[in-house]
């Protein structure tokens, strides 16, 4: 049963990563893997502190009891939020893309 999962495993790896032909190519899926996961983590970044700025905004200016001003906050809070999980759903499978390479060639 082990040797059957390792097996299965070997060929889900084989089948994620393309065939290299030289180093030079595998060098460069892996820095364009690297830039993109990097330019995610950024788009990260910066959906948080959108969320934050406004928590802030909210905090002074919605209703406490709530009301059209304070729902408006909520729906662009959730846009928000939805664009944050995108992003990391997305930057995981190029973390995990990277992670598999590692494995398999370093």
């Amino acid at each position: 049963m082990v040797k059957l999962k390792k097996i299965l495993n070997e060929i889900k790896m084989d089948e994620a990563l393309p065939k290299f032909k030289s180093l030079v190519q595998a060098f460069d899926y892996i820095q364009s893997k690297r830039g993109e996961s990097m330019d995610l983590e950024q788009t990260m970044r910066s959906t948080l502190a959108d969320i934050q700025d406004l928590q802030r905004d909210m905090e002074q200016e919605a209703e406490p009891e709530g009301g059209p001003i304070a729902d408006k906050y909520a729906r662009e809070m959730e846009y928000l939020k939805r664009q944050y999980n995108k992003t990391k759903a997305e930057f995981e499978k190029v973390m995990d893309e990277v992670d598999e390479f590692d494995q398999k060639y370093l």
